[in-house]
């Protein structure tokens, strides 16, 4: 399975105050060319993924570089995602813990705030986006999640899932669950 990483995206730069680059058009981390093709020109940095942002929210530092804003936009996606991950295996099998109120409301990589009453999981090597059908091989419980984090940072243990998705497979108590995972969409 392979990532959808568009290399150019013609789109709408604007500034938003904030201090990184936003957009709902690229992966978490992309390492981006934002070009203003009103005035030509150009510059590279981080965009970190934003659910449902339309166009690019640029930090006001870089107004003075692109010019007013809006503007018309081009990006070039130079690296896509936080490591450029853009392969994910279609199944996987491994250790699952669950993380839970210390990280509630925290960003992730994915450019969302992790919800541990939602459906989402952390992991250390799948591309951020991709979707996972998890399944306790204890007690045949299903659930699916989106990967939104980096980790578990524990050895051995193939994801960190939010505390609702543990409640689902009923592995609360233990902590752990030996786990089946179905890779059913690689990345964005």
């Amino acid at each position: 399975m392979v990532v959808n990483c568009p290399k150019t995206i013609r789109t709408e730069g604007f500034y938003c105050g904030e201090d990184r680059a936003y957009s709902g058009l690229v992966q978490s981390g992309s390492r981006v060319r934002v070009e203003n093709l009103s005035t030509g020109k150009s510059a590279t940095l981080a965009v970190f993924r934003r659910e449902g942002l339309e166009g690019v929210c640029l930090p006001e530092s870089l107004r003075s570089l692109l010019g007013p804003g809006p503007f018309p936009a081009r990006l070039h996606v130079e690296r896509c995602g936080v490591d450029d991950r853009k392969t994910c295996p279609v199944a996987l099998r491994g250790l699952a813990s669950y993380y839970g109120e210390p990280y509630h409301g925290r960003r992730t990589p994915y450019g969302v705030n992790y919800d541990m009453h939602g459906y989402y999981a952390a992991s250390p090597d799948l591309p951020l986006g991709s979707l996972l059908r998890v399944r306790n091989t204890k007690n045949g419980r299903e659930v699916t999640v989106k990967v939104v984090d980096r980790g578990p940072f524990k050895g051995g243990r193939v994801l960190d899932l939010s505390y609702r998705a543990a409640v689902e497979l009923q592995m609360i108590g233990e902590g752990l669950a030996e786990v089946e995972v179905q890779v059913l969409r690689c990345g964005d």
